[in-house]
């Protein structure tokens, strides 16, 4: 498992005790005292100071050929869209066909709109009254059509960095 923001660790904490062995959990965490924090906090837990928008270095770095889900605490509402997709982009290309990326927000929209990856199935998960601020789940997967006889999480995460590129070069 990825998880990209995990700031001082709750989320990764209860995973934990959930029964998720910790030598299966990478934390990405762009502040360097969360990142202490975090390797105190959660032993066993591998963790790396790095953009976790760059998932794409972050992946070199850790050595990641696959992951069975990414879990996201990014504020994607506040990201740019583009780098949104792009990270989602670069989090689909590590996982298996069918995979998900766990996305909890504290507002109450969708954290990413459909409008600017209508590839995405998005579905509302629930919301966690316990932690304050409550916080909302959301999954994305690839649609039904991509995964099924278009295009494989990999090869459509590899079609959409083509698409970025040939726009980058316009």
């Amino acid at each position: 498992m990825l998880e990209l923001g995990a700031g001082t660790g709750p989320v990764t904490k209860a995973l934990i005790d959930a029964g998720c062995p910790p030598e299966q959990i990478i934390v990405v965490e762009q502040d360097s005292e969360l990142c202490q924090t975090l390797e105190q906090r959660l032993a066993g837990v591998r963790v790396l100071q790095a953009n976790a928008l760059a998932l794409g270095d972050i992946r070199q770095r850790a050595r990641v050929q696959s992951v069975s889900v990414v879990l996201s605490g990014l504020p994607m509402r506040i990201i740019a869209p583009e780098a949104a997709a792009s990270c989602y982009t670069a989090a689909f290309g590590l996982m298996p066909p069918g995979g998900s990326i766990i996305q909890y927000t504290y507002g109450f929209r969708p954290p990413v709109d459909a409008e600017e990856m209508p590839e995405l199935d998005a579905r509302f998960v629930g919301r966690e009254l316990r932690n304050v601020p409550p916080m909302g789940i959301w999954s994305y997967r690839l649609s039904h059509a991509r995964v099924h006889g278009h295009a494989t999480s990999g090869e459509w995460a590899r079609s959409r960095e083509h698409a970025d590129r040939q726009r980058v070069r316009q």
